[in-house]
């Protein structure tokens, strides 16, 4: 452990707390100037640390991703399995690129503080920001062969992800947009995308690779967005990492249950679709009526105007009628 890692993780123990620079000294057993060159490389990569005469240093949070944070705030579980990025063009293509040169039986994070081809369903670019957003994905080993229920995975995480969200923005309601989308009021703050990586030798679906998105602090949003994506929050956020390893932590203890009917209950709580009209598209055809519920396999079942009852097991909700 270096002089550095050691200073950050006194100070990450007891945030909002005043060291001299004698006991931190003291506690990692170097020089106080080994402290003070300590504390400056941690201020140059970021970290915010406040100095005063007669009280010394105060750790007061980091708006950049940090892999030694990442470490501490998930207690050196999972070192090995989490990948740091400052730039990348997409942290869903860098977890397909290890998984097919690696030999994976456990949960990988990827995350990046800037994605230049951040993508979600159907190809869509997902605007990715510097310091706004929290962008990750996870490779995550199939715990089960049977795929009957395979659906319900993209919503017990968009469920997992709304839990930790509700923890550390506990002002907010969130609610879920069927299958994929976390939103604010009338405008989407996250999105999720799942995509499967098959054994080829065998046949079956070997490893999930989940991609999330998050839209933290206020950003210039593109024109073309400014009417349907907001930030969570209306200030900058500083507690990305943290935020980062309770998602993880959350989904990884958790997406084994996805066929869970509590999973599904709580989504179906959630959704604040139940009851609207609606616009569905999928492929070439639009069909419009209101949604009467969610079935045990998270299709989506919609009131067609001549009343007919429909299911879907995939296609878009391209318009809600809130009025």
């Amino acid at each position: 452990m270096t002089t550095k890692q050691a200073v950050l993780f006194q100070l990450l123990a007891q945030p909002e707390t005043w060291f001299s620079g004698d006991k931190l000294a003291q506690e990692i057993q170097v020089s106080r100037e080994s402290v003070w060159k300590a504390i400056q490389a941690l201020k140059k990569a970021g970290h915010q640390i406040e100095s005063r005469k007669n009280q010394g240093y105060r750790y007061l949070g980091n708006p950049n991703l940090d892999l030694d944070s990442l470490n501490f705030y998930s207690g050196f579980a999972y070192s090995e399995q989490i990948k740091v990025f400052e730039m990348t063009d997409s942290t869903q293509i860098q977890a397909k690129n290890y998984l097919n040169q690696h030999t994976v039986n456990k949960p990988y994070l990827f995350v990046a503080n800037q994605q230049s081809a951040g993508y979600g369903r159907r190809g869509r670019d997902f605007y990715s920001p510097s310091q706004t957003g929290l962008y990750f994905s996870l490779i995550l080993p199939n715990p089960s062969q049977d795929l009957s229920q395979v659906g319900l995975l993209t919503t017990s995480i968009a469920v997992l992800v709304s839990r930790v969200l509700e923890r550390f923005f506990p002002d907010k309601d969130f609610k879920l947009k069927w299958v994929n989308d976390i939103y604010l009021g009338q405008k989407k703050v996250a999105g999720i995308i799942t995509e499967a990586n098959l054994d080829l030798e065998t046949q079956s679906l070997a490893h999930f690779i989940v991609g999330v998105g998050l839209n933290l602090s206020p950003a210039d949003f593109p024109e073309s967005l400014q009417a349907t994506a907001q930030a969570i929050s209306d200030e900058p956020f500083y507690n990305r990492n943290q935020l980062m390893v309770a998602l993880f932590t959350e989904i990884i203890d958790h997406y084994r249950e996805y066929q869970s009917p509590n999973l599904l209950a709580e989504y179906r709580q959630k959704s604040f679709l139940l009851g609207r009209q609606v616009t569905l598209q999928r492929g070439a055809e639009s069909f419009h009526g209101q949604v009467s519920g969610i079935s045990d396999d998270g299709s989506l079942q919609l009131v067609t105007e001549d009343e007919k009852i429909l299911e879907f097991n995939s296609g878009e909700i391209t318009k809600v009628y809130f009025k």
